[in-house]
């Protein structure tokens, strides 16, 4: 699936996590320099009994609002990219919608892509943008994995919680948010949560084949669809799998060094939050330039995966 809407920008970002640390040795000691050296990661955030995604959720998102100088009741959607909600029901974006106090006329709903839900609600932005659905659009990325881990397992190590938020924002002039999504109903198995335990099952050699040969193509992909080369990209925002993944992709498509953005090493994976933390982390909004054009990746279990171009504004 490809979309394409002109005339929209980032106009806010925020991010959040636990002050709760799990390094590698709190987690696994056998493995604690292994992980370090060979998946990048030195520690991550997990949230504690007391806190909640939700929590999280909020706080990003009140950053990502004061950042655009715009009101709850400015908002005219509100989506919620999550696998891990702390609720079956109702969405996380409704229940975010009530705490902010956005309006009625505010539609909001989740979208369930494991790690390529960001991606998913950018598709789903550009095109409620490109159809004059509205003009102000709060999307989060939000994943608590800590819940979902056996940390008896050794892939307890991967993942961290945390929240990211954006402001999209439908404007004047010719920048452009192209997005390709994917999908592969096969080879699910090799990451899963089976709703009885509760707790997921990774394949983490198949997980990352399928991010080193899918990525790359992808990006390649909306880089064509968006009529530009992927060396005139000027920063890759992307999900953060594994160190090995992440130098893959950087030599594949000959990425400059730094534009790759990581913050793997003290994250860890986020699943669904990834982007948007990342974006608000290293703070690509005060240091994009008009003209730049930024690309945003991720894959997740399923298949799913996409890609996205923005131009900036």
């Amino acid at each position: 699936m490809r979309l394409k809407c002109g005339g929209i920008r980032i106009t806010g970002s925020g991010s959040s996590i636990s002050q709760h640390t799990r390094s590698n040795a709190d987690l696994r000691p056998s493995t604690a320099t292994w992980v370090e050296e060979r998946l990048g990661i030195k520690e991550r955030r997990h949230l504690k009994a007391d806190e909640s995604l939700i929590a999280l959720i909020e706080n990003a998102s009140m950053q990502a609002l004061k950042m655009s100088r715009l009101m709850a009741h400015d908002l005219d959607g509100i989506i919620v990219a999550t696998s891990t909600p702390d609720f079956i029901n109702p969405s996380m974006a409704s229940v975010l919608h009530g705490r902010l106090g956005a309006n009625a006329n505010c539609a909001s709903f989740d979208i369930q892509a494991v790690c390529a839900g960001f991606v998913y609600a950018l598709g789903a932005v550009a095109s409620l943008i490109a159809s004059d659905a509205g003009k102000n659009f709060l999307i989060v990325g939000a994943d608590q994995f800590s819940k979902i881990t056996d940390f008896e397992d050794r892939n307890c190590v991967f993942f961290g919680d945390a929240a990211g938020a954006m402001i999209i924002q439908a404007t004047s002039g010719d920048s452009f948010l192209n997005v390709e999504l994917h999908s592969e109903g096969l080879g699910w198995e090799s990451f899963h949560t089976l709703s009885e335990t509760r707790k997921f099952k990774m394949d983490s050699s198949e997980v990352a084949k399928n991010a080193t040969v899918k990525l790359p193509a992808s990006i390649r992909s909306i880089s064509e669809l968006s009529g530009i080369s992927t060396d005139e990209i000027t920063w890759f925002v992307t999900h953060q799998p594994s160190k090995p993944v992440l130098d893959s992709l950087e030599e594949e498509l000959r990425i400059k060094p730094g534009r790759l953005l990581r913050n793997i090493e003290y994250r860890g994976n986020t699943a669904g939050a990834t982007i948007p933390l990342l974006f608000s982390e290293m703070d690509v909004l005060s240091r994009a330039k008009s003209g730049d054009y930024i690309c945003f990746s991720a894959i997740g279990s399923g298949w799913v995966w996409g890609s996205a171009i923005l131009k900036w504004e």
